[in-house]
């Protein structure tokens, strides 16, 4: 494995003169592509890189690279996404391996799956090196070029709160992992494993167990934040982004709970602060551009967005979609703007079931669908998610079902080519102002107006109005859009096109504002629609 140092004095967590020194980077492009800004509302793509390259190998007949994945894909990704996340590039070790074959006939989404398809865990890193078998660096930092020339940025796996259990560090470092003693391993044989004579703690959260093939870094020590804060200004050289796995472990009442006084090193005074802020603004020494998404959970969005971050997952609304509970959604979605920019919206990810096995009901997922992804925030969307892909692929394997196996419902791939290409190309959408729609029952008063879910965005002229029975019933009511928008539609006439392939409106522009009532909608179970407004 190779291990990576920056210059810069010793991080004292205090002030880290290390964290937030800039550094030439590594990885240097060989033909810079001027990026573009990033739109308030971003796309992103995830791909799944074991995945992509194992069905590449077995096409070439050879073991694929990064500089093998297609030029036509990039092109296809980057018409309707800002930002392409490939998961799991770094290298990781024979332990996790061999976990994961144990695994292939005990985790229900591996089953059936012959040995060859056992792969490690993304998440137990022995180097945050490109793997060998996807090229290494030099490889990394040429798909990330390629992105550049399609107009994206490249998002990768930053994994804060451990190492693989096999890595180096374990035998030349154990100074910056998490320790215990023999009645440590006595009393929790499932928190901790021994290396020579040194007893090291499992990564784990402060609620469940630890995870069996990774080794947890020690905090506490302010030599082992430097190092963090290094390979993050390394990641920044060869990426643009990255999506930092239960970024909350890193907080600094986290880490208290869940390991205490094992985060005293011997010898020399605990690290004090939050590692987050000065680690961000490191990294964004080395690339200015360079984006933090965190997978948070425990409602520490806000926390994690004031300590720096760019984004952070919206567990909440995942949650509340699932449910179809329309009032907690709109509840949810009167929290301050500035939050709301800042989370990412998904219906499914790598951690998650599938969507089209969540949402069975293809309009259920279509609601879904359409209100995750035109309020603000960064839109998040797996791969296989638009086509309808409906087994989980586990991080322990590197394939999937054939897409004629695993696609049940055919009606998901077109839904979501109407939806995601809204989304990429509108700027109303992508880049401009949001605000609820104020909702009213209809003129006998019927209650199911409670269920209707409708929101505006706008930019300069451009309008789109959302509407959208969030409910298994039939509902009716008026939807006025918000009062700033009345210069531009009072005393039109306005066609209201819907993007989502529905019959189109000709109204008067000051229905829309509320006159007589406002604009009658009376929606089938879970109808939705996506309108872009023209008015002359």
């Amino acid at each position: 494995a190779q291990h990576h140092s920056f210059e810069g004095s010793q991080c004292d967590y205090g002030v880290s003169a290390s964290c937030l020194a800039g550094s030439d980077a590594f990885f240097k492009s060989a033909s810079p592509v001027a990026l573009k800004p990033m739109p308030k509302n971003p796309a992103l793509f995830q791909v799944n890189t074991r995945v992509v390259v194992g069905e590449l190998s077995k096409q070439l007949n050879k073991q694929a690279t990064l500089d093998d994945y297609p030029e036509e894909e990039l092109a296809k990704i980057a018409e309707d996404y800002d930002m392409v996340y490939f998961l799991g590039v770094w290298q990781t070790g024979d332990f996790g391996m061999k976990k994961s074959i144990k695994l292939l006939n005990l985790d229900p989404c591996m089953k059936g799956l012959p040995k060859e398809a056992a792969c490690s865990s993304p998440f137990a890193i022995t180097d945050y090196s490109c793997h060998t078998d996807f090229g290494g660096d030099e490889c990394l930092a040429r798909l990330r070029d390629r992105v550049h020339a399609h107009g994206m940025r490249l998002v990768v796996d930053f994994v804060p709160n451990h190492m693989a259990v096999d890595h180096p560090w374990t035998k030349t470092k154990p100074e910056l992992l998490v320790q215990g003693s023999e009645n440590s391993l006595g009393r929790e044989p499932q928190n901790f494993f021994k290396v020579g004579d040194k007893v090291f703690a499992h990564g784990k959260d402060m609620y469940y167990d630890g995870w069996e093939d990774t080794v947890q870094i020690n905090y506490g020590n302010p030599a082992a934040r430097e190092e963090m804060c290094n390979i993050l200004k390394k990641i920044a050289s060869l990426a643009d982004g990255v999506r930092c796995d239960m970024a909350m472990l890193m907080c600094e009442d986290v880490l208290e709970k869940t390991w205490g006084q094992r985060l005293s090193p011997f010898g020399q005074e605990r690290a004090k602060g939050q590692f987050w802020p000065p680690a961000i603004q490191g990294a964004k020494g080395v690339n200015s551009n360079f984006q933090f998404i965190a997978e948070c959970y425990w409602d520490r969005e806000y926390e994690l967005q004031q300590q720096g971050f760019d984004f952070c997952y919206d567990k909440t609304l995942y949650d509340r979609l699932k449910l179809g509970d329309a009032g907690s959604v709109v509840g949810h979605l009167k929290a301050d703007l500035n939050y709301q920019y800042k989370l990412v919206r998904f219906l499914e990810n790598h951690d998650e079931e599938r969507a089209a096995d969540t949402w069975k009901h293809t309009d259920f997922h279509r609601a879904s669908a359409v209100i995750s992804f035109t309020i603000p925030g960064l839109r998040f969307i797996h791969d296989g998610q638009h086509i309808g892909r409906v087994r989980r692929v586990s991080m322990h394997v590197n394939r999937r079902d054939p897409e004629d196996k695993d696609v049940h419902d055919k009606g998901v791939k077109p839904m979501y080519d109407k939806l995601v290409a809204a989304i990429g190309h509108n700027e109303a959408i992508r880049d401009g102002e949001w605000r609820q729609c104020h909702v009213t029952p209809s003129q006998d008063q019927n209650p199911s107006f409670n269920r209707i879910i409708a929101h505006a965005a706008w930019k300069d002229q451009e309008i789109v109005l959302v509407v959208v029975n969030f409910c298994g019933e039939e509902s009716t009511g008026h939807v006025i859009l918000p009062s700033c928008l009345g210069g531009i539609v009072h005393g039109k006439n306005c066609k209201l096109e819907d993007l989502m392939g529905g019959e189109s409106l000709d109204k008067e522009g000051g229905k829309l504002m509320g006159e007589h009532g406002g604009l009658w909608f009376k929606l089938h179970p879970w109808e939705s629609h996506i309108y872009k407004v023209s008015c002359v």
